[in-house]
């Protein structure tokens, strides 16, 4: 079905303007393209920081890389387990494997899409080290009592935040929950280089070792080749420091203007049979909004399949796709070994999630009044 209206007006993303072009002019002049020599990266790993209420952070090549960091710093390897949740992106559980330890997958929340608490509890055995909450679409998981299972169990706490930039639980940030966390810098993030990661967390020590892994095992300011373990190279350049400098400068303004239209979304579509959005967490005081995500009812539309209101919504101008694949049903995992992961129960949540769930861009979030009217239009003519 073709949509009867064509939007054009949706806010491009990414967004860059002068201010970016200078900054990578200025970085071009410099002669110093890289973190070592530079000062972009290191002021982005402060700036950045801080923002998060973190002591310090470490950047890298990506957000997939930050968290195999962060397992490897943890000492975290062969034969552990680390229980993350079976509705994500892939990288949340590529990581734990490529350490070779197993990911044991459980199931999330049907309404916020986090990782379930209850859940997590029932797969803790004598071999999990860690667990791995997911900030699904900006909302922060329910901290308190995954970090309450956490201390009871001795596990380490690792927050993948890609999704969560700028993020507040009881008015504390996403990243500063757990031991360690890590964000993404990918080309459809809330702030982007086009790609990059970062390793925030309140301790040193940790810190230090991020930066040697990240580092060919070679501590900062380092002249002397003085290698001190393998470590990799995974550094960001100067370049991408600059560029990611001036996206954090403006991250809140956009968050505000991603919660005011997000709100007049959410009215639009309330009466829209078959539209379930994503709940937010009462406990949640800034939500970023990195996509709008809703369940899609096909029998209040007809019969018609998510795959068909995918098409007619992207027909329309708007930014949009499926649900994550539950971790489980990825191809991948068919070549794997039993032994290389477990999932002791059925995950009715993340499989419903994946089958039935629409994403919008958040960009859509960054126009007007107007915009928002336009979409909920386009939505509510589907199969009228």
């Amino acid at each position: 079905m073709q949509a009867s209206k064509k939007i054009t007006n949706i806010p491009k993303w990414p967004f860059a303007d002068k201010m970016e072009e200078e900054a990578v002019k200025e970085v071009l002049a410099s002669e110093s393209w890289w973190r070592n020599a530079g000062t972009q990266a290191k002021l982005f790993e402060k700036e950045f920081a801080q923002y998060h209420g973190c002591k310090g952070g470490f950047t890298v090549a990506n957000g997939t890389v930050a968290l195999e960091i962060a397992l490897k710093v943890l000492e975290i390897g062969d034969g552990d387990e680390v229980i993350v949740p079976n509705f994500t992106f892939y990288s949340t559980v590529s990581a734990v494997l490529a350490v070779r330890a197993v990911p044991v997958l459980v199931d999330v929340k049907e309404d916020t899409f986090c990782i379930d608490p209850e859940k997590i509890e029932k797969a803790v055995t004598h071999k999990t080290k860690a667990v791995i909450p997911v900030h699904m679409a900006g909302q922060i998981a329910d901290m308190d009592a995954i970090n309450e299972i956490a201390k009871k169990h001795k596990l380490f706490v690792i927050e993948d935040s890609a999704h969560a930039h700028g993020a507040m639980r009881k008015e504390q940030n996403a990243g500063s929950f757990g031991i360690m966390s890590t964000f993404s810098f990918q080309n459809a993030k809330l702030i982007t280089a086009g790609e990059g990661g970062i390793i925030l967390s309140n301790d040193e020590k940790l810190l230090n070792q991020v930066l040697l892994e990240a580092n060919c095992g070679r501590a900062e300011g380092d002249t002397t080749y003085q290698h001190v373990l393998i470590g990799g190279n995974s550094r960001l350049s100067e370049v991408q420091g600059a560029i990611l400098r001036v996206q954090l400068s403006r991250l809140s303004e956009q968050i505000n203007l991603r919660e005011k239209n997000y709100k007049y979304l959410a009215e639009g579509l309330k009466d829209i049979p078959g539209i379930i959005l994503q709940t937010t967490d009462e406990d949640i005081t800034v939500h970023p909004h990195y996509m709008v995500m809703f369940y899609y009812d096909k029998n209040a539309f007809g019969g018609a399949s998510r795959a068909e209101f995918v098409e007619y919504l992207k027909n329309a101008g708007i930014p949009v796709n499926r649900s994550y694949e539950c971790i489980h049903k990825l191809p991948v995992f068919k070549t794997l070994s039993a032994a290389a992961w477990r999932m002791d129960e059925t995950c009715a949540n993340s499989q419903r999630i994946s089958d039935e769930v629409v994403c919008l861009s958040h960009n859509i979030l960054l126009g007007d009044a107007a915009l928002i009217n336009d979409i909920v239009e386009v939505i509510r003519n589907f199969k009228s």
